[in-house]
């Protein structure tokens, strides 16, 4: 199993409270499970913050006690498609022979975020989302009528691709979003 803890939009230099929750939620399932990575998505959103999510989430991670060396980041991702597509591309390179992938998000999130994951890594592994993080009141994170709006366009977006056909959704990635149009001179 790999943990998969899903970044958020930084608003400074330092963790946020709901990303610190994530993270926190990440690393208790890190250490309950024993498995060999914890994985942290998110590239550097905010044009405001220099530094990635994952970054942020892995120094977090490492202050409480988490081994650097049992930490991977993916620095590319802009949304939650690139969540799931990097983070198949570094499961594959750094533990090919997992079976599991435990994605980490808010609970509003995960329904969204699991079938993204689910697409991304295809029938030959398994997508947990049992480690949620319940949403905050002051956590300006995506409306219930955004998610929906979102899990329609998603859908679109896979309709026809193979899950876990990585060259596909690399292309759509690259079609797609401007911060992945360098996807598209990529050879996989």
């Amino acid at each position: 199993m790999v943990i998969v803890a899903l970044g958020d939009r930084l608003r400074s230099d330092s963790i946020h409270r709901h990303l610190r929750r994530r993270v926190d939620v990440a690393v208790d399932a890190f250490e309950g499970t024993g498995a060999p990575y914890l994985l942290f998505t998110g590239a550097a959103t905010n044009p405001d913050v220099p530094r990635a999510e994952c970054e942020v989430m892995a120094d977090y991670a490492v202050s409480r006690g988490v081994d650097p060396g049992r930490i991977l980041l993916e620095d590319e991702a802009h949304d939650t498609r690139g969540n799931g597509y990097f983070s198949r591309v570094l499961v594959d390179e750094h533990a090919p022979d997992v079976e599991t992938v435990s994605v980490v998000s808010s609970r509003l999130h995960l329904e969204r975020a699991a079938y993204i994951f689910e697409r991304c890594f295809g029938d030959a592994y398994e997508i947990d989302t049992g480690n949620a993080v319940d949403p905050e009141p002051s956590h300006d994170g995506f409306s219930a009528a955004e998610i929906r709006r979102l899990r329609r366009a998603d859908r679109a977006f896979f309709d026809g691709v193979t899950p876990g056909d990585l060259e596909a959704i690399r292309l759509r990635l690259a079609d797609s979003n401007p911060a992945y149009a360098w996807l598209a001179e990529d050879e996989g």
